[in-house]
């Protein structure tokens, strides 16, 4: 996938380059940042962005945010400027956090004869400039000197490490970046938490309401046996109950095993390779540079309507899942279970925001201008394997959702028929022999106190799940920067 042009040539082999023998390296740290989940992607050097297509196509679109890092001493040049709008600054990225330019080497226009006056008036002048070429406010451009920093932190210069404005670039990453990080966990995260912690309370919940009828038959001299009886009686009907929704659910899953099989039919690598191979045949037939394109074109043409079908598809069963869980609620009184989404239509946007860099990926100059072979080489290397990507994600969401959907009530079926199993046989033992009246409050009372700690853990859980993010709570609008 190099671009020949872009590799070193050989000094020993005339005619050869020189390919590199590793591609990344990932390296750790201790750093309270990289503590809070910060991590970094260093990218090469504005030059070998033509022979790494995975950073272009994949990896920079992708990332929350950006830090652009430029000259103080020459701003913003043709070829920053180049890069910026074709990798950075484009429709389809996601950078949700920020795109944010740094300024580097301000210590070259440091000026100890002219004073601290004129360096606060150039770095401005540079950062003003900088700020109105790249489209975004002076706030977002962080002048600072990394050579410094480092030196004052080794030497632990509290004076030069403020002057290098390195603590400035760290405020930005913990006030801008990483509390959307924390945004992200917390959309993501929250509602799983909060299902599962809802399912365990309405079990609790039952299982108190059970106990506490319980306590109330044993609260005279002698065991109420009528009154265990009849709690025995109709804690079996909940029993059978259960039991025949779990025979209902299981018949369901074997349905929903059958549609998963039409949803993986439609994302399936078979027919995703299919596509490959019936593109590059057209490709490597094609007389002209218009009748390759087409065929680029058609690729994605072909996936979106693989996708999109699968979005119909799953819109159908998605309904099908709702009305068994509006049903099951229904029956059983309950009103915390919700279904899993399939969640189909990001995978038919990711597609399409793919289509829309292959378009220019089809129209470069230099891609119109190579050879047929190295042409075709490029797109399978660049786009199609991106767009394999892209699908596998979505083969992986569509083999494991018709096992996933029925989960949460599955689960809670199980819960309840083994909870009220456990009170039956209770029950029954309790109207069967002569038990101590007062042993058996006691141990109820035991058993009552008990769940209700347990329920007050869980509501306070509930309640400290919903707060604000830390960081959150701590934002104030504020001028990081201040004055240089």
């Amino acid at each position: 996938g190099f671009d020949e042009d872009m590799l070193e040539a050989d000094p020993r082999a005339p005619g050869n380059v020189l390919v590199p023998a590793w591609r990344n390296a990932q390296i750790s740290i201790r750093h309270p940042l990289f503590e809070r989940g910060l991590r970094i992607l260093d990218t090469p050097g504005l030059n070998a962005l033509g022979s790494e297509p995975e950073l272009t196509m994949s990896m920079l679109p992708r990332a929350h945010a950006v830090l652009f890092v430029l000259g103080a001493d020459t701003g913003v040049t043709a070829s920053d400027m180049a890069i910026w709008k074709e990798h950075i600054n484009t429709d389809h990225a996601d950078h949700r956090a920020g795109r944010f330019a740094v300024l580097n080497k301000i210590d070259v226009l440091w000026d100890d004869i002219q004073g601290d006056s004129h360096t606060d008036d150039s770095i401005e002048r540079v950062r003003t400039y900088t700020a109105e070429h790249l489209g975004m406010t002076q706030h977002d451009v962080v002048p600072l000197s990394a050579k410094q920093g480092l030196l004052a932190r080794v030497r632990n210069d509290t004076e030069l490490f403020e002057r290098s404005n390195l603590g400035l670039l760290e405020k930005l990453i913990v006030q801008r970046i990483l509390t959307h990080k924390e945004q992200l966990i917390t959309q993501h995260l929250i509602s799983d938490l909060l299902g599962m912690l809802q399912n365990s309370q309405a079990a609790m919940q039952y299982r108190l309401s059970s106990l506490e009828e319980e306590h109330a038959a044993c609260t005279g001299s002698a065991l109420d046996k009528p009154a265990l009886a009849r709690l025995a009686e109709r804690a079996q009907q909940d029993y059978d109950f259960y039991y025949k929704k779990l025979i209902t659910l299981r018949s369901s899953r074997r349905l929903m095993d059958s549609q998963g099989e039409i949803l993986n039919n439609l994302v399936s690598e078979k027919r995703f390779e299919a596509h490959a191979d019936k593109v590059r045949q057209i490709m490597v037939k094609s007389w002209s540079t218009a009748g390759m394109v087409r065929a680029m074109d058609h690729f994605f043409e072909l996936l979106e309507i693989d996708l999109s079908n699968l979005l119909a598809e799953g819109q159908l069963a998605e309904k099908m899942v709702a009305s068994i869980y509006r049903r099951y609620n229904e029956d059983s009184r309950t009103r915390h279970l919700e279904p899993i989404p399939l969640r189909a239509g990001r995978h038919v946007i990711a597609i399409r925001e793919l289509r829309k860099k292959a378009r220019r990926f089809r129209i470069s100059p230099k891609n119109l201008m190579s050879e047929q072979s190295l042409l075709i080489r490029r797109f399978f290397n660049v786009m199609v394997s991106e767009a394999r990507t892209l699908h596998g994600r979505a083969r992986s969401d569509v083999e494991r959702w018709p096992h996933e959907a029925l989960l949460p009530i599955i689960q809670y079926s199980m819960e309840q028929k083994q909870l009220l199993e456990h009170q039956i046989s209770r029950l029954r033992d309790l109207v069967r022999n002569d038990r101590d009246s007062r042993a058996e409050r006691e141990r109820l009372q035991h058993s009552i106190a008990d769940l209700r700690k347990q329920l007050e853990l869980a509501d306070n859980m509930v309640r400290h799940i919903r707060k604000p993010a830390p960081t959150m709570i701590q934002q104030k609008v504020v001028n990081i920067f201040g004055s240089a």
